[in-house]
């Protein structure tokens, strides 16, 4: 449904865009397209070298004779390579602002007006900076987004009658909807993102440090903006870090200079956000665009600071029992304490003294609503490392829950806990991911208390529905139905000694990510997974291309020449495909279209193993019921020969792994795929251990009529594990040209547990062998990940050296292994 209380996104006039003008230019100036360079090949040199050579190394390249006398650039040092990349067009200009300091000592007066009372007690800091208008201008006009951008609020609806909502993209969430009423007729919503972070530049010595703010609009679509190489966020400003003997991180002094640097940085969204200003958007039409600061991404201290509140606060409550604050309110109580009027709420909401924050002049911002859920520092390092992590070790103990994770089936993309968790030094982002894919497996049999798992599984259950990729109304309630069981059972852990209180505000947090998610769309957006990405490009790999002296004037200059060059790179793919209608895709494409018409596996062209005989698959690949499988299959193919029988002498050729397209869900990724391996021990030679052997198991579809009535992902489906061949001979018997797979059947779905809410299975025996059979790979559905059902005390050490499917009884369909299984088996349904 669109916006229809008055005209949204009105367009004033028609203009060219940047790649157009740079087109005009070079037309009317007698220039070659790759000028300033004299051809393609030139250009490309001059790309590789920006992006893969430091300076020093272009000196040298640039010196050789090989490159002198045989490639013959028209530039032959590093100053006239350099000179040729400073004609390219630039992105917005940066500027540094000096801004002097007075450590602790002076608190009230504004920084830059401080007077220092010794050279020791004073320091001049360095702001880098651009202009947000500028920036804003740069991502809204850029041709590259052609056909990933919006300029007005919708409202979606995932059922025909209008009743269920969905949420996605930032323009189908609330707050552009209500902003959108309070604007001008015909005014164009830019919802300005925010992210900062301090990073550490130096590793494994020194202490250089920097706290890039990058920024991104809401206009270009979140799978745009998700992708670092699609460069739709643009760095801002460098914030100052200080060294000040007196002036430490948690100083409030820090706090000010934060504040004061950020008010300095986003001054010109204030005139802007008001008045608008006219701006050329991709599709050429100029349009008054509004820059209004809509999100600001950032962890929990960040949060705070943002906020003005203690860190042991909420940023987005007065407290954790108590309404969201109020910016209005927020406003007026931190001006009166700074008139001494000493208002009761400062302390009682635990306010900072901070009397000018950056967002108290920015028109139509509430930042307590701009300050989004943070699903890394919130959960993943919060609540599950930090808390459920602790409290089920100490209640299974370190030997027995470590032997659960060594004994951890393998799965592909999953880590291996070779020593288990609690002898992990350093975690990293990937590794708390990993971990809530396998926890809640590792708790059964290693703790007897049912509630300590329901709890857990319940926490669980709430991150992957906020991790899903478009939200609706139902599933907004299962994620509040699924943190309202966390606090049915959480007394469990009180009642065990783990913990005194649930006092802990990154818990609290969770109860805020409904209203993200209905302000600005599913939180994949605003995540700061995705900014804690920009600092390898912006932060880290730029301080490495410097000298490390007085190193951020240099990474801006860096910087602005990668642009630029990234910039031209644009253009060119632009000039290359201006005249082709088809340039885009089409919106209106529908993803399972793209699958229904797509191949649905990749396989390598060449076995891996080939013309391998039966008795060399059953030896290596226990493929032991192989013969009467492959009898079995060929009998239900039509027009098979009657006299063809498999024998001895027949040879088979055998693939080490298939990639199979999942098929699309309503809140999973439309584009993902599962890479199933099936390979014997390959040794490595006497210096390596060998490669052990993987023998994935996946899910069957067996009833394919029933899967087609039921439309999606429905049926029968049997989790085997699999050996992949193909080309089977002799050919031209049958017409039969797909890859097949070997499987060991497992017994169908029935039993669920009712603790973990799992599929409880068993393997399927039949003359008390493995129940083979052979199956196209058409009919593999997805990988899947079969957790043994662990044992009360140790874990028997015969799983941990295994490498494939443990030797258990019973396994667990582990729904937690990816967004697909846990979105076709979750739980808390409405």
């Amino acid at each position: 449904m669109e916006f229809t209380e008055h005209p949204v996104g009105a367009v004033f006039d028609d203009a060219k865009t940047s790649f157009q003008v740079m087109q005009d230019i070079q037309e009317a100036a007698g220039r070659g397209t790759y000028a300033p360079f004299a051809d393609m090949d030139e250009w490309e040199l001059a790309e590789w070298l920006i992006k893969n050579v430091n300076q020093q190394g272009m000196e040298d390249f640039l010196k050789l004779p090989i490159t002198r006398n045989r490639t013959q650039p028209s530039y032959h040092s590093k100053y006239l390579f350099m000179k040729a990349i400073d004609q390219l067009p630039m992105g917005p200009e940066w500027s540094c602002e000096l801004i002097r300091v007075h450590g602790d000592a002076v608190l009230d007066e504004p920084m830059g007006n401080v007077e220092a009372n010794g050279e020791d007690d004073a320091k001049e800091l360095e702001l880098w900076l651009r202009d947000p208008v500028a920036c804003v201008r740069e991502l809204i006009s850029n041709p590259t987004f052609k056909g990933n951008i919006a300029y007005t609020p919708e409202k979606v609806y995932a059922d025909p009658q209008g009743q269920t909502r969905w949420y996605d993209e930032m323009w189908t969430g609330d707050w552009w909807w209500e902003t959108q009423r309070h604007m001008p007729a015909g005014a164009t919503i830019v919802p300005v993102i925010l992210a900062s972070d301090k990073t550490e530049l130096s590793r494994f010595k020194g202490d250089k440090s920097a706290w890039p703010v990058y920024l991104s609009i809401g206009n270009i679509s979140k799978q745009t903006r998700r992708q670092p190489a699609s460069h739709a966020s643009i760095l801002l400003g460098y914030l100052p870090v200080s060294k000040l003997h007196s002036f430490d991180d948690n100083s409030l002094a820090s706090y000010r200079l934060f504040h004061y640097c950020m008010k300095k940085i986003l001054q010109p969204l204030v005139v802007t956000g008001q008045e608008g200003v006219e701006m050329v958007c991709v599709d050429r039409r100029v349009r008054r665009v509004f820059p209004i600061l809509a999100a600001y991404v950032a962890d929990h201290p960040e949060q705070c600071l943002i906020a003005c509140c203690a860190e042991n606060r909420c940023p987005k409550c007065e407290h954790i029992e108590c309404p969201h604050r109020n910016q209005a309110q927020t406003t007026n109580i931190l001006h009166a304490q700074a008139t001494s009027q000493y208002p009761p709420k400062f302390i009682a909401q635990g306010l900072c003294a901070i009397f000018s924050p950056f967002w108290s002049d920015l028109p139509h911002t509430d930042i307590f609503t701009c300050i989004s859920s943070d699903i890394l520092h919130q959960f993943l390092q919060g609540l599950l490392k930090d808390y459920m992590k602790k409290w089920c070790t100490d209640i299974a103990g370190k030997p027995n829950f470590d032997a659960r994770f060594r004994a951890m089936p393998y799965f592909p993309g999953l880590r291996h806990w070779k020593q288990g968790i609690s002898k992990v030094k350093q975690w990293t982002g990937s590794d708390h991911k990993q971990l809530q894919h396998v926890f809640a497996t590792a708790l059964v049999g290693a703790i007897p208390h049912q509630d300590v798992i329901k709890a857990s599984c319940a926490l669980i259950d709430f991150i992957h529905i906020a991790q899903f990729l478009s939200q609706t109304d139902d599933t907004i309630l299962a994620l509040q139905r699924a943190l309202a069981d966390f606090h049915c059972y959480k007394d469990i852990f009180v009642e065990l000694g783990c913990r005194k209180h649930f006092n802990i505000p990154k818990l609290h947090s969770l109860t805020h990510y409904v209203s993200t998610i209905k302000n600005f769309g599913s939180l994949d957006s605003v995540n700061t997974e995705h900014s804690e990405r920009l600092h390898i490009d912006y932060a880290k790999k730029v301080y490495a291309k410097s000298n490390h002296k007085d190193y951020t004037i240099q990474m801006t200059k860096w910087l602005q020449r990668q642009e630029a060059v990234i910039w031209f790179r644009s253009f060119l793919n632009w000039h290359h495909h201006n005249s082709r209608d088809d340039m885009y895709d089409d919106p209106d494409a529908s993803p399972l279209d793209a699958f229904l018409t797509g191949p649905q596996y990749r396989i390598a062209k060449r076995p891996h193993f080939a013309k391998k005989t039966i008795k060399y698959l059953i030896k290596l690949h226990g493929a032991v019921g192989f013969t009467e499988a492959l009898k079995a299959f060929i009998n239900t193919l039509p027009h098979t020969h009657q006299f063809f029988e498999p024998n001895i002498f027949d040879r088979f050729d055998c693939f080490s792994n298939i990639v199979i397209t999942l098929w699309p869900h309503e809140h999973v990724s439309n584009d993902s795929f599962a890479r199933i391996r099936c390979h014997p021990q390959h040794l490595n030679g006497s210096r390596k251990p060998p490669t052990p052997a993987r023998f994935d198991t996946v899910l069957v579809l067996v009833d394919e009529e029933e899967h087609g009535r039921a439309g999606g992902f429905h049926g029968k489906f049997f989790p085997p594990y699999s050996i992949k061949l193909s080309n089977l001979p002799p050919a031209g018997l049958w017409n039969f040209h797909e890859p097949v797979a070997y499987v060991h059947w497992f017994k169908p779905f029935s039993h669920i547990d009712n603790t973990i809410w799992m599929f409880r299975i068993s393997r399927s025996t039949r003359n008390h062998r493995p129940n083979a059979g052979i199956v196209p790979v058409s009919q593999l559905i997805q990988s899947c990940h079969l957790v043994p059902k662990f044992p009360s005390g140790a874990v028997d050490p015969l799983w941990i050296r295994h490498h494939t499917v443990p030797p258990a009884n019973t396994f667990y369909l582990n729904r937690y292994m990816n967004l697909h299984t846990f979105e076709q088996y979750r739980q808390h349904e409405a």
